[in-house]
């Protein structure tokens, strides 16, 4: 009789990890607590349109996964080169920063204090360089104050609805999209003193994949790949118990339909949040451990979608909103990544609003979010109201994971834990509470199968996207 693997999460890694899991022979049932596939990287139709959550792009240095991914999607992966901006001071700005446009578009006096706050910052640090002990020193270490208080700052406060002194160096160092301005000036020159494997190379990057009809095209070929190889996918499906003994995970109980299900596993490969899978063992983690659970945090994100009469909007893909007056931190235009997406004429936005469950935002009534957003759009010059032919909401829970101060701590009791368990496997961006992109998240998918396949597990898949690049 096959091996039972009991697959935690239909996302990206949790179907990567049945897909190949099934292909070998393995017995694969994919619980899954929503009624479709794919997370935060799903599509979805609305009036003629085609919707994601968000902007995604496909790119990665490991050419077997891009192969991969070819085969699923075929001929309607398509090319893309990037194009992003940044509105704040009511001028748009290049993305990444690069230094030519910097100077170009600030206020020439407000420029050169920049410049020079950067250049006695870099002095300094050479001198006597300064301890990244939270986002915002790291920041400022690199950038100087005076960038970091009109840009850096406030987006970031924004987005994670944090004090950037409250938030971890580690986070920066792998979320903003150049090491300091000195780096941004060789590279506006020409001047490249890197190997291009460096961390330098990343923020450049400028192309990517993208498939014709939304990005959820790519979780969907997965799980018809795992049903056609005889896995089973259960929606609707939410994870209740991992029940365990001497030392492995015995079955699953979920809920679906109102019933409690239980499902006998000989592997556990989870991709749900690592805070909800430790808390979902049982017998129960030790009260220091549900502790640590309890205080790992993951940001929520607010979802507003407007559906436009006018061909375009902008050739971004999309443009960053750091400013305070603007309750979204991003907004996105599908058509510019496939124009299958949208019907012949027309356009949409997906408006994005950091929040915490439950907080005033996620909180706040539909229609004034929408009211909100479109004043803001409005006044950036992107649209005019009589264009708008409708808009609705989504909302979901665990958009990113929070790297405060003390993240890897708690994160280092959870892990801790599972570690005790010799066929419990966490993967993906949610498992891993690790911040990185869908290939990032595949890898750790094909790897949780290569090994149980192989009978060694853990050592390999944790490093995956821990090295120094730049996930945007």
């Amino acid at each position: 009789m096959s091996e039972k693997v009991a697959i935690l999460g239909g996302g990206l890694a949790g179907l990567s990890a049945a897909w190949k899991l099934a292909q070998a022979g393995f017995e694969v049932d994919v619980l899954e607590a929503l009624s479709r596939v794919g997370g935060l990287a799903a599509s979805f139709q609305r009036g003629g349109f085609i919707f994601d959550y968000g902007p995604h792009r496909f790119h990665t240095k490991n050419d077997e996964l891009l192969a991969e991914v070819r085969g699923l999607v075929g001929d309607e992966l398509l090319g893309r080169h990037r194009k992003t901006t940044v509105y704040f001071m009511n001028r748009y700005f290049d993305y990444p920063l690069t230094g030519s446009n910097l100077l170009r578009n600030l206020p020439p006096s407000l420029a050169v204090l920049c410049f020079f706050d950067f250049l006695s910052t870099w002095i300094r640090g050479r001198i006597a360089p300064k301890i990244d002990d939270s986002f915002e020193s790291w920041v400022v270490n690199r950038f100087g104050r005076r960038l970091y208080d009109i840009y850096f700052g406030p987006y970031t406060a924004k987005v994670w609805g944090n004090d950037p002194t409250q938030l971890s160096s580690s986070w920066a160092a792998q979320r903003v999209a150049v090491v300091d301005l000195w780096d941004l000036i060789k590279h506006t020159l020409g001047i490249n003193t890197r190997p291009p494997d460096e961390f330098e190379h990343s923020p450049y990057l400028i192309d990517f994949h993208y498939p014709r009809y939304g990005i959820g095209c790519l979780p969907q070929r997965l799980a018809e790949e795992i049903r056609a190889h005889g896995g089973r996918i259960h929606l609707n499906s939410r994870v209740v118990t991992v029940e365990h003994a001497d030392g492995r995970a015995r079955s699953v109980s979920y809920l679906h339909a109102g019933e409690l299900q239980n499902l006998a596993a000989d592997y556990v490969v989870s991709s749900i949040p690592i805070n909800i899978l430790v808390r979902s063992m049982q017998p129960s983690a030790p009260s220091v451990v549900l502790r640590a659970a309890d205080r790992l945090q993951y940001r929520a994100m607010v979802f507003l979608y407007l559906m436009l009469d006018k061909p375009r909007v902008t050739d971004d893909h999309w443009i960053y909103f750091p400013a305070k007056e603007d309750i979204f931190n991003r907004i996105s235009e599908i058509r510019n990544f496939s124009e299958d997406t949208v019907p012949d004429g027309q356009t949409s936005l997906c408006v994005e609003i950091t929040c915490n469950e439950g907080d005033h935002l996620w909180s706040t009534p539909n229609h004034e979010l929408f009211e909100q957003s479109v004043e803001s759009l409005v006044r950036a010059g992107l649209i005019r109201p009589e264009e708008i032919m409708g808009y609705f909401v989504r909302r979901m829970t665990h958009a990113y994971p929070t790297y405060d101060l003390d993240f890897e701590e708690k994160l280092n009791q959870l892990t801790g834990f599972l570690h005790n368990f010799e066929n419990v496997l966490s993967i993906g961006r949610q498992g891993l509470f690790r911040y990185f992109n869908m290939d990032h998240a595949m890898e750790t998918g094909f790897q949780a199968a290569e090994k149980i396949m192989s009978g060694a597990l853990r050592e390999k898949v944790i490093q995956v996207g821990q090295e120094q690049v730049w996930f945007g």
